[in-house]
């Protein structure tokens, strides 16, 4: 029951112990076939020579590490023609000679290899139960026999790539109709290039980049195929020849963007466009610093009121007095608290807003506006200014410096277009 559930069914291995330590599970086994065969003369041979042990990585069980302990054996070569006198014992499959793991468990680690590459697959390989390093990960995938694909689809894409960055680099072949890679080539020299697409003579269609000799080694190893740039170089050649006109185009641009920045004659304001802006500014300065949770709790007051809810009733809703309550009901909108030392600044607004005082400092309007009868303090004035600056970027002082000319470069406007 052990080794059907456990060993590999394809090799005649039986399992004779199983014992563990803190996450390793060992499983003792011993080879049931009666022959084996000689790996230089193919001879079968069934004279045993010796035994000695042989210790092989399994796929992990339950977590974890799986190691067979296998008795293997040595033979005789019967064959006197045959130079080799011992050899050791081989399988037909899951078992190669020196090999320190189990075929199942060396194709698990490729697939992963694969797919993840040297780092990140030893990382990954510690959690999958097989703890390898970085190299060893490496080594896997060297030592995999791919064969390339024959046939394409006919549309390639040839562009480099690195074995080292900035130092060694190789060509990669896609197919792009199958989006796969197809092939790799071990440089970028025209000959290597040319010589494979002689042997792909259903290539209709390469995409490429820039680089000279592949535009030579598709021209002399697939005269017939249509070279098209590939979009990235498409648009690059694009953004260059833009950019090479608006280079020429020096002069014009900088007279467009002068025009653009000019300042433009703004139409004077109306006595009525002035009477809305006093009003805009007036609600806004009633209704500042008032906080979120209040102005909620007035609005569900105002909604609960009106739909015929008592004053009771909504003041254990909202968690208020009854006398906040009923202030609220008779209100048409939450204003802020006075304070006790209240000016008469608001009698002057339409004073500070009027266009010539907008260059003026806070002092000298404080100053005027004391004269006119003004209750206030400098610090007071100041403050309601700054509100009205605040709600209201039209109060700000105009700038009196020069006028900066906002440009973009030809590179930039290149990759606008």
């Amino acid at each position: 029951m052990i080794s059907q559930f456990i060993l590999p069914t394809n090799v005649q291995l039986r399992a004779d112990s199983i014992h563990s330590e803190p996450g390793i599970l060992y499983i003792d086994t011993s080879v049931c076939q009666t022959c084996s065969i000689c790996p230089v003369c193919n001879k079968k041979s069934s004279k045993i020579h010796s035994r000695y042990s042989r210790t092989l990585l399994d796929l992990p069980i339950s977590g974890h590490l799986s190691k067979v302990q296998l008795k293997a054996r040595k033979y005789f070569c019967d064959n006197p023609e045959c130079p080799r006198k011992v050899f050791t014992e081989r399988f037909d499959c899951e078992i190669k000679p020196y090999y320190r793991r189990m075929i199942r468990s060396n194709d698990l680690l490729a697939r992963m290899a694969l797919e993840l590459g040297g780092n990140t697959g030893a990382a990954i390989s510690r959690y999958a139960g097989v703890p390898v390093s970085p190299s060893t990960i490496l080594r896997v995938v060297k030592r995999l026999d791919i064969q390339p694909k024959k046939l394409t689809s006919g549309v390639i894409g040839v562009d480099d790539w690195a074995f080292k960055k900035g130092k060694t680099y190789g060509t990669v072949i896609v197919d792009l109709a199958k989006k796969e890679v197809v092939d790799l080539l071990p440089d970028r020299e025209s000959a290597t290039l040319s010589e494979w697409l002689k042997q792909h003579p259903e290539i209709k269609t390469v995409s490429r980049d820039r680089y000279g000799p592949y535009a030579l080694g598709i021209k002399t190893g697939a005269p017939d195929a249509s070279q098209v740039a590939d979009r990235f170089h498409l648009l690059m050649n694009l953004g260059n020849a833009t950019k090479r006109i608006f280079q020429s185009k020096g002069k014009e641009l900088r007279e467009a963007f002068t025009l653009y920045n000019q300042p433009k004659n703004k139409p004077a304001k109306t006595e009525s466009a002035v009477q809305n802006m006093l009003q805009i500014t007036e609600d806004i300065l009633t209704t500042a610093n008032i906080s979120i949770d209040k102005l909620h709790k007035f609005e569900k007051v105002k909604d609960l009121y009106s739909k015929g809810s008592s004053i009771r009733q909504i003041a254990k809703t909202v968690k208020l007095t009854r006398t906040t309550v009923r202030k609220y009901t008779m209100m048409e909108k939450l204003v802020k608290r006075q304070a006790h030392t209240t000016t008469n600044l608001d009698a002057f607004i339409g004073f500070l807003m009027q266009e010539e005082n907008r260059v003026k400092t806070y002092r000298e309007l404080h100053k005027t506006t004391v004269e006119m009868g003004f209750n206030g303090k400098y610090t007071q004035f100041c403050n309601k200014m700054n509100e009205l600056k605040n709600t209201q970027p039209a109060l700000r002082p105009k700038s009196t410096g020069p006028i900066l000319v906002k440009t973009w470069s030809p590179t930039r406007l290149s990759l606008m277009l």
